[in-house]
């Protein structure tokens, strides 16, 4: 069964310098800051802990459901995050949208959960 496609659209903080991919290896290899912490510093206190929060659901995610979710994190600053923001009408961030089809707006941890519970 392949997995279902998590899409997070979000704002990400400019200073993760490595492609995504990269980075999330590194931490979870342990091998240097992880990306939601190395330039947080940066921004105001509420956007930290907005980020903070929105990569713990992610992390959250990831963990329960292993290879039955591929999440990717499309940020509305670059071309592909422009792209989906718009074919799926976002206007909140952050916005997931589950299975190509099934849109959550906000980081409303239940029902993202009920999406992909529906969807797997």
């Amino acid at each position: 069964m392949p997995p279902v496609h998590v899409d997070v659209i979000a704002f990400v903080p400019e200073g993760w310098g490595l492609c995504r991919s990269c980075e999330m290896l590194m931490a979870r290899a342990d091998l240097g800051a992880a990306p939601p912490v190395r330039g947080l510093d940066e921004y105001p206190a509420e956007w930290q802990a907005d980020f903070q929060r929105l990569s713990a659901l992610i992390f959250d995610l990831a963990d329960r459901y292993r290879d039955h979710v591929l999440i990717r994190v499309y940020d509305p600053r670059s071309l592909q995050g422009i792209v989906k923001a718009v074919r799926h009408g976002v206007r909140r961030y952050p916005t997931f949208v589950v299975g190509g089809r099934r849109k959550i707006e906000g980081a409303d941890a239940a029902a993202l959960e009920r999406a992909v519970q529906e969807a797997v």
